[in-house]
């Protein structure tokens, strides 16, 4: 799965409220074209040669397109955000049903608070892709109904507009490369501030009792500031990048007023068209501006979504198995010649109702044992079995239904580790053995 994938399936996933948003919001767009039109007409018709009559008519079809834009605008506005949030939430459950399935994998290399600001921050901004598809869509439908309108006016304001916008499109999304680079550093980095956070709250007591707290804080701070200076990047890509499209649609806007005033100078035009031409040219930027900012829209998102292909195409821990285990066997587990991790031909056998401890010298010992266990990973060598049965045949999530596996979890008082480790020491015993 790649980003480009995860993006078009969000979208993909949400076609009705997209094409409803668009359909709705491009109506909005028309009407918002059409206002200074039908000035224009009225002026012509109305006011140019007055008559009450005829300013009444125009005056209530004025009326009329404004309640259409009105609730296009609404209704366009609820769609779109709707297709957002349901967009985002999908993702969410996706990426969390990846993260608990039974083969896992996806959590591999990934703190905790990294894997949650993928599941959250990254999962807005492609759900947000569907409220940016909905504008982008009807901010064309504007421009190219204004062009339209331009060129029933005048043939040369038509083509400027016509060439001059795709033109402004295409520079927008050059610009929003940067940004894009930028953006997905911003993500990296307060994936690892909320990492390094989520293991530090989640080892608070153990870093109690070892004293730790001032080291921990030097190296949350300067996470964090590596984090606020990928933003601040960021920021700066973004602004810079909205800046310069607003000045380059400002600039546009200004030679469409230039190139209209030349013609109604020379008689090419009338009042009417020069009054609808002049609304349209003040109108234009906010269409073309929604272009710029669905670019910024699309240059988060795919950074974004990178992230969320990552995760979501992350391979199992294990592979292969498909048989289920009898539901109520006597519960009788061995293991036979494992080798894995730090483990080098363990033999065990562990009849059925009987409870057995297992010590080890190494916690990395007893983390392979609880992995193999678990089936997470399978032995290079060896077999474990339950009633006779190898787990490397098994499916991992029928295999949950009879063997469940707990993490050794130490957890730690406030105090030292003399403080915890003699905290039930029987009274005049000596602090020393400890």
């Amino acid at each position: 799965m790649t980003g480009r994938g995860v993006i078009r399936r969000a979208v993909a996933g949400q076609r009705k409220d997209v094409v409803l948003g668009s359909v709705l919001s491009s109506a909005h767009q028309v009407g918002e074209v059409l206002v200074p039109v039908l000035v224009g007409v009225a002026v012509d018709r109305a006011v140019a040669r007055p008559d009450a009559g005829e300013l009444l008519v125009w005056l209530a079809v004025l009326a009329v397109v404004y309640t259409m834009l009105s609730f296009g605008f609404r209704l366009g506005s609820r769609a779109g955000e709707r297709a957002a949030e349901q967009a985002a939430h999908e993702l969410r459950t996706d990426l969390v049903r990846r993260i608990l399935a039974p083969r896992a994998g996806a959590e591999a290399g990934r703190p905790p608070g990294a894997l949650v600001n993928v599941a959250t921050e990254d999962a807005r901004r492609v759900g947000a892709v569907a409220m940016a598809v909905v504008l982008g869509v009807a901010a064309v439908i504007g421009v190219v109904a204004g062009a339209v309108l331009l060129l029933r006016a005048s043939v040369p304001l038509g083509l400027l507009v016509l060439l001059g916008a795709p033109a402004l499109m295409a520079l927008g999304h050059f610009l929003a490369m940067p940004l894009e680079q930028r953006s997905a550093a911003e993500q990296e980095r307060a994936a690892h501030a909320s990492g390094v956070a989520a293991d530090l709250v989640a080892g608070v007591r153990v870093l109690k009792g070892l004293r730790a707290e001032a080291a921990a804080v030097a190296r949350y701070r300067a996470t964090s500031r590596a984090s606020r200076s990928a933003s601040v990047r960021a920021a700066r890509a973004e602004a810079l990048q909205t800046g310069l499209m607003q000045t380059l649609t400002g600039l546009f806007i200004a030679l469409v007023a230039l190139v209209g005033g030349r013609l109604v100078l020379s008689g090419s035009i009338g009042l009417g068209a020069l009054v609808s031409a002049v609304g349209l040219a003040l109108l234009l930027p906010a269409p073309v501006g929604m272009l710029a900012w669905v670019g910024t829209e699309f240059a988060k998102a795919r950074a974004s979504a990178a992230r969320i292909a990552d995760v979501l195409s992350a391979p199992g821990e294990t592979t292969g198995g498909t048989g289920t285990p009898a539901p109520d066997g006597p519960g009788g587990l061995r293991l036979t010649g494992v080798t894995y991790g730090g483990l080098e031909r363990v033999d065990l056998t562990v009849r059925p109702g009987e409870t057995v401890g297992v010590v080890v010298t190494d916690p990395a010992h007893a983390a392979a044992l609880l992995h193999c266990l678990a089936r997470r990973r399978d032995p290079d060598e060896g077999r474990v079995e339950i009633d006779g049965l190898d787990l490397a045949g098994l499916a991992p999530d029928a295999l949950r239904s009879v063997l469940l596996v707990a993490d050794h979890d130490a957890q730690l008082f406030d105090g030292s580790v003399r403080e915890n480790v003699t905290a039930a020491a029987p009274p005049g015993s000596d602090p020393s053995r400890a």
